[in-house]
């Protein structure tokens, strides 16, 4: 029995068959999106490579790729996403979103001129696109290349002068070149267009802590902690980590009275100090604002102890009267620093020596401690509050 196909039914068959097909790949499009949204991305990716393999000159193959890519990403497989996007930019040239895409992943992979190449074609197809021009300008940030970035920048709040992307690109700009002060008022136009911008308030904390300027600083942590904690824990990590080290507290529970005033009695420091020629080691301590270097906090030549001199807040040694020829001279430098990583706190020794007449005396209250050393993060101390006395405290 021999089974005739008309040439009609052989052109019907043919030309249903992609369609078929195309209908296939939809399903599995629709069902890779239904399994994507609900957390399934391996079984979603399945189904976007079955939708393109299925009918791979159809137009949804394009919008396949790039859920594929999608999903690659939520599964931790960059490597894939980027060839996900490389098929679907070579399909579909005048995408600028995939450009765009495929530029983003290029970039967080530190690929920069891979990335600056997608979003110049992004912008070749949409140069009027605010979100192509703002990319391109991160990606020359990226690269370094500062005076291209502002002038994208720049472009940007010409096109769209109530978009804050331009002026945050400008103030980031700014920053990196070290304009600190124009960089701040970039930051600041960008806040008053989106004051719920949190990368804003973010940059511009980073801005006044490296100016040293910490209350304005922290005023922008407690902008963050109402608007995104995250981003408010960032910015505290890294003032603390910026910021010069500081004596936070002083105190003496050896004996060494540093209240006391001139002609202090050394035998009133420690009642051993009544007999000539005696000699105690006596000490004070410090409590420090962040975590410091333990060999600088612990070695003695960073440190060093001294009178008061005139212009010092609170005045000069023996208030600046002629001192006593019974005065004794503390050593310059301590005889040994211990240091508590645990409690920041530094423990300075010092040797007091009675004279031969044993009628030595002292100002405790205008000695001066000072510490030039370092915290753990290479900052050196901050200038205004890297000494103590017992009559000025710290400054």
């Amino acid at each position: 029995m021999s089974i005739e196909i008309s040439s009609a039914n052989l052109f019907s068959a043919l030309t249903q068959q992609p369609a078929r097909m195309e209908a296939l790949a939809k399903g599995a499009l629709s069902n890779g999106i239904r399994l994507y949204q609900d957390g399934d991305y391996s079984g979603a990716a399945k189904e976007f490579r079955r939708s393109i393999g299925l009918s791979p000159a159809s137009e949804d193959t394009v919008n396949a790729y790039d859920f594929l890519a999608t999903a690659y990403l939520k599964l931790g497989k960059t490597h894939e996403a980027l060839g996900a996007y490389q098929s679907a930019v070579r399909l579909s040239p005048g995408r600028d979103d995939l450009h765009v895409k495929f530029g983003n992943i290029l970039l967080q992979e530190k690929r920069f001129a891979e990335a600056l190449k997608e979003y110049k074609a992004a912008v070749q197809w949409n140069p009027n696109s605010t979100a192509n021009l703002y990319c391109l300008g991160q990606a020359y940030l990226a690269m370094g290349e500062s005076m291209d970035a502002e002038a994208i920048f720049h472009k940007i709040t010409d096109l769209s002068p109530g978009d804050h992307g331009g002026f945050y690109g400008l103030g980031q700009t700014y920053y990196r070149a070290g304009e600190y002060e124009k960089a701040i008022d970039q930051f600041k136009k960008a806040l008053a267009i989106d004051e719920k911008f949190s990368y804003g308030y973010l940059d511009l904390g980073y801005v006044y802590t490296d100016l040293g300027r910490i209350e304005e600083a922290f005023a922008q942590v407690n902008v963050l902690e109402e608007k995104d904690p995250s981003l408010a824990a960032t910015l505290s990590r890294y003032i603390y980590r910026v910021s010069p080290p500081e004596f936070l507290i002083a105190y003496s529970d050896s004996g060494f009275g540093f209240t006391l005033g001139p002609r202090t009695p050394l035998s009133a420091l420690d009642p051993s100090l009544a007999t000539p020629d005696a000699a105690v080691q006596l000490s004070m301590k410090f409590i420090f604002n962040k975590k410091m270097d333990n060999a600088s906090v612990e070695n003695p030549f960073n440190w060093m102890i001294s009178r008061a001199s005139w212009g010092m807040k609170g005045g000069a040694y023996n208030y600046g009267l002629p001192v006593p020829a019974t005065e004794v001279t503390l050593p310059v430098f301590p005889t040994q620093v211990t240091y508590d990583p645990e409690n920041l706190k530094a423990e300075v020794f010092f040797t007091v020596a009675q004279n031969s007449s044993a009628n030595g005396t002292l100002d405790p209250s205008h000695i001066i401690f000072r510490f030039y050393g370092q915290d753990a993060y290479g900052n050196s101390m901050n200038s205004s509050k890297d000494e103590f006395s017992g009559i000025s405290k710290i400054v």
